[in-house]
């Protein structure tokens, strides 16, 4: 969707990236281990936690990990084909421990992907429930921006970057090109998200 004012646009889109999703999986399995919580994925996808590294590494290279693909996406002008960059990455690998004999994070991929590409997966729901509302929501960006006369550049392009779940080890950073949000804020705290984002262009 194209917003226009005055032949200034602000070109707004929804996007799922699946390589932060992942790392976003990995880090609940983390949770289940080593924060002692009961959350999806749970632990079946890890057969002892001799394949995990202790928390401070693993925090360590997790923010590695994440600034790195959200570089990736800064440095991107236009996401029109966003599935291109899709592939296993190397700092996969270094979030659990190298010398595993279970491919460990080979495994935890093929068991993300299979819960994320589904008919039903969570990047379709994901999809077609906030593709429902993306319009009303560019529209009141829009209106916010209009009111608090905020000028935008020529082709200047938002991608909402919506998560699965909030981060646990992390703050996303939101910039006036990446606005992150968890499927559960877009859904039910929309004003929120709205008043965010005018906010970034500020």
């Amino acid at each position: 969707m194209t917003l226009s004012r005055n032949h200034k646009q602000l070109r707004i889109s929804n996007l799922c990236p699946m390589d932060l999703n992942f790392l976003l999986f990995i880090e609940n399995i983390y949770e289940c281990y080593h924060g002692g919580k009961e959350v999806f994925p749970g632990r079946y996808l890890i057969s002892n936690d001799q394949e995990l590294l202790d928390a401070e590494s693993f925090n360590e290279i997790f923010h590695t990990c994440w600034y790195e693909i959200v570089k990736e996406f800064e440095q991107q002008h236009y996401m029109d084909n966003p599935f291109k960059t899709l592939h296993f990455r190397d700092c996969y690998k270094s979030l659990f421990r190298r010398d595993s004999e279970f491919h460990t994070a080979e495994r935890v991929w093929n068991s993300f992907s299979l819960w994320w590409w589904s008919d039903y997966g969570i990047k379709a729901y994901m999809e077609r429930y906030t593709d429902l509302f993306m319009p009303e929501l560019a529209e009141q960006i829009w209106k916010g921006l209009y009111e608090k006369n905020i000028e935008m550049d020529d082709g200047s392009s938002l991608y909402v970057m919506l998560l699965f779940k909030q981060p646990a080890m992390l703050a996303p950073m939101s910039s006036k090109k990446l606005f992150y949000s968890t499927i559960n804020n877009f859904v039910y705290k929309k004003d929120e998200v709205v008043s965010e984002i005018v906010d970034l262009f500020v």
